[in-house]
């Protein structure tokens, strides 16, 4: 397993000038905003091409791209449509880049694997976008939220197994599955098993009420804090991804927010030496 770095963490400072630091934090890989400043799919071929060039010249390789697509109002007709065109402008990109994956999300709030139309049209064209991205040479995932098609395990299960394409499969959050869950741990690993595709780690904290949350998920507060000072077991998942064989990207996904530009490059070193200390101990 290798460590990158989550572009979201820098997500209002250009490319340009994350690129560099990045590298020089140690990160060898970024996953990639896919909105501006960083990338915009509105305009794919010269946005990617440019991010290229500064991602290329710092000596980083773009380990995936992350999305928002995959919320369309609905998974049938014309907003089906025009969230595939842009899982087609995503894909461009993300040949440009060199990236070997598309994160998509699972539908729309209140949509459920539990709904037999919803499921079934969600698999339809989840199943269209991972053909495309077969066609490109690049994996699809679905990112597990605290919300949506891919709100548990079991719902995650459920709804790639319903897609049942080789191309698709998910991405752990492991923060996002925590405040789902309102745990996550080497179960959930086995649960999910050969569908990890990509994984992203974060950290948060259970709160007593909602002073000071920047998370609510079914009545339970959470803060997001910097990885090792939380509740979520990243220690005992990244073991058990470890012992199940998974080789792949660890990104550092933080959604703490920083002042300035001068903290968020302590915040990101700090992040990056935990990220890396929780790597060791797994594979050890």
């Amino acid at each position: 397993m290798r460590a990158a770095l989550h572009t979201l963490m820098f997500g209002g400072y250009p490319l340009d000038r994350v690129a560099p630091v990045a590298r020089d934090i140690g990160y060898p890989g970024v996953a990639l905003m896919c909105r501006p400043p960083h990338l915009d799919l509105d305009s794919p071929g010269p946005s990617a091409r440019a991010g290229s060039r500064v991602l290329t010249d710092s000596g980083l390789r773009v380990v995936g791209l992350a999305s928002g697509l995959g919320r369309p109002e609905s998974f049938t007709g014309p907003p089906a449509q025009a969230e595939l065109d842009g899982v087609s402008r995503a894909l461009e990109a993300a040949n440009i880049l060199g990236a070997g994956l598309l994160r998509l999300w699972g539908g729309a709030d209140g949509m459920s694997v539990h709904n037999a139309g919803e499921l079934s049209a969600a698999a339809a064209w989840y199943g269209q976008a991972a053909s495309l991205g077969a066609d490109a040479g690049v994996r699809v995932t679905i990112e597990v939220h605290s919300h949506g098609l891919a709100s548990s395990t079991s719902a995650t299960c459920r709804l790639v197994d319903a897609i049942d394409h080789p191309n698709l499969g998910a991405a752990l959050d492991t923060g996002n599955l925590h405040a789902a869950a309102a745990s996550v741990g080497a179960d959930d690993i086995v649960q999910l098993g050969a569908r990890i595709f990509d994984v992203h780690v974060k950290d948060m904290r259970g709160l007593p009420d909602a002073e000071g949350h920047t998370l609510e998920v079914d009545g339970r507060f959470y803060a997001h804090v910097p990885l090792g000072r939380g509740d979520v077991r990243n220690g005992e998942t990244l073991g058990q991804l470890a012992a199940g064989g998974y080789t792949g990207w660890i990104a550092n996904e933080s959604e703490c927010s920083w002042p300035d530009w001068d903290t968020s490059v302590s915040a990101a070193r700090h992040e990056y030496a935990e990220l890396d200390k929780l790597i060791q101990a797994a594979h050890a």
